[in-house]
């Protein structure tokens, strides 16, 4: 019970750590915002590790990494606010953001289905993981707006700057995700043709 407790405490702790970290990261200068995101990551990747036996991946860390640099470099050129291409760089932001955030939630989902004993084809393991990763996009629009409510922040830009966010989280996540499976797709037939027996 003893140790149910104190794994309870740790998740809390990191999660208020990540929730901190996601308030301020539209104000974090590039380098301490690498940094931080390197202990988060190396801080979660060491928990999933010692008390689950789990190895988190290179490319769901490298994901996540790149996620976070696509906003703190967008703050340190200035670019929010200015248009990228045909769109908003924040709406690129978000899309992009997203894509990169949602393989970590397959892999994460797709190891508590198989630690549960649980059998779910990819396809479905990928649409419930965007599933969950939406509702955490959710999440960080509520964070934007107890920036602008609660710590002066001034993130909303319309009364249309959530639903536009919240669009381009759902494109950026069906993307990844679907490049997530068809990635799993050509790793499972390339294994299938080295694995088949080769004839005399």
């Amino acid at each position: 019970m003893r140790a149910r407790v104190g794994h309870g405490v740790l998740i809390g702790a990191f999660g208020v750590s990540v929730a901190f970290f996601l308030l301020k990261l539209a104000y974090m200068h590039w380098l301490p915002g690498t940094l931080l995101t390197l202990a988060l990551l190396a801080a979660g990747s060491a928990y999933a590790r010692v008390e689950w036996g789990m190895r988190v991946p290179w490319w769901v860390l490298g994901s996540l990494f790149l996620a976070v640099q696509v906003d703190l470099l967008g703050n340190r050129f200035h670019m929010y606010g200015r248009p990228f291409g045909p769109v908003q760089y924040d709406e690129f932001a978000h899309m992009m953001g997203s894509a990169l955030t949602v393989p970590a939630f397959i892999w994460a989902f797709g190891q508590i289905i198989y630690r549960q004993g649980l059998a779910l084809s990819r396809g479905w393991i990928a649409t419930l993981a965007v599933s969950l990763s939406f509702s955490a996009a959710a999440i960080y629009e509520i964070i934007e707006l107890w920036d602008e409510q609660y710590f002066s922040g001034r993130r909303i830009w319309s009364p249309h700057d959530c639903p536009n966010d919240l669009q381009w989280d759902l494109g950026g996540k069906i993307l990844g995700a679907v490049l997530v499976v068809l990635l799993w797709r050509e790793r499972d037939a390339e294994r299938s043709l080295r694995d088949a027996p080769r004839g005399s």
